[in-house]
């Protein structure tokens, strides 16, 4: 247990991707980690490196954050390890495709509990010691997909649209505190073979605008501690996004279908 110890940055889905892309640029920045992951995804292993590399503490806990009372069980092992957490990166989610009348609902229930609730409930358990510090962040992980609605993905990107308006709304609300709060929109990001075969499906423009975790996190990191609010990685995917600010709204929906949706 840690008595008046180092803050530290609590990272969801930390295994892989983007969040074990992320721990590592936090190490980069000094700052000591709390990792979270599913069991068997060799977090120790990934901590143990991570604080040999970077000469910082790290810490994990290996839970399965679909169940219901992970973000409690988080917010406690945090508490009874006497961790200050002052930067929170809601990063757990996932992503599934189909039409309505055809998803498992299993397939939906990840999408809402994983990219929705877990994000809201872990916001909300840590946000009064969020804001007892003097200099703290929030970052959630949202999607490019959030701006544009696109058929076959519509629950995912809706889930990724409620993150996107969630943190917009947190931002304002907490303005006259010492929080800051972020909220990350990246493109395609070739964070394993399975999305990277599913980016190659889609149109030309989603290769162009794809990314690997590590220019992903580069990008965010430093502008999360700078206080930006919205962060959307990549020339090319902020490109777009002013496009679709001055499209007319059916050229919008035509942009987002060939970005999002698969030629087959």
């Amino acid at each position: 247990m840690e008595k008046n110890g180092a803050y530290y940055t609590l990272i969801t889905g930390a295994s892989s991707g983007i969040g074990k892309a992320m721990a590592e640029e936090f190490a980069r920045h000094n700052k000591s980690l709390v990792l979270i992951s599913l069991p068997g995804t060799a977090l120790q292993e990934q901590c143990e490196n991570l604080a040999s590399k970077y000469h910082v503490k790290c810490r994990y806990l290996e839970i399965d954050l679909r169940e219901h009372e992970a973000p409690s069980m988080i917010h406690d092992f945090v508490l009874h390890e006497n961790l200050q957490i002052n930067i929170l990166v809601n990063n757990i989610g996932i992503g599934h495709e189909g039409n309505i009348g055809d998803l498992p609902s299993k397939d939906i229930d990840e999408m809402i509990i994983l990219n929705m609730c877990t994000t809201t409930h872990l916001t909300n358990l840590f946000l009064n010691e969020l804001k007892s510090y003097p200099e703290s962040y929030i970052l959630n992980m949202g999607s490019f997909g959030g701006f544009l609605p696109a058929p076959h993905k519509s629950i995912y990107l809706a889930t990724k649209a409620y993150v996107y308006y969630f943190s917009c709304g947190l931002s304002h609300e907490l303005k006259n505190t010492s929080v800051k709060v972020s909220v990350a929109m990246p493109g395609p990001v070739a964070s394993n073979r399975k999305i990277i075969e599913r980016i190659q499906k889609n149109g030309r423009a989603a290769g162009l605008m794809k990314l690997n975790p590590e220019k992903v996190a580069k990008c965010i990191v430093p502008r999360l501690l700078s206080g930006e609010r919205v962060i959307i990685p990549g020339w090319m995917t902020r490109t777009v996004y002013l496009l679709g600010l001055v499209l007319p709204y059916g050229a919008v929906l035509h942009l987002a279908k060939n970005l999002f949706t698969s030629k087959n």
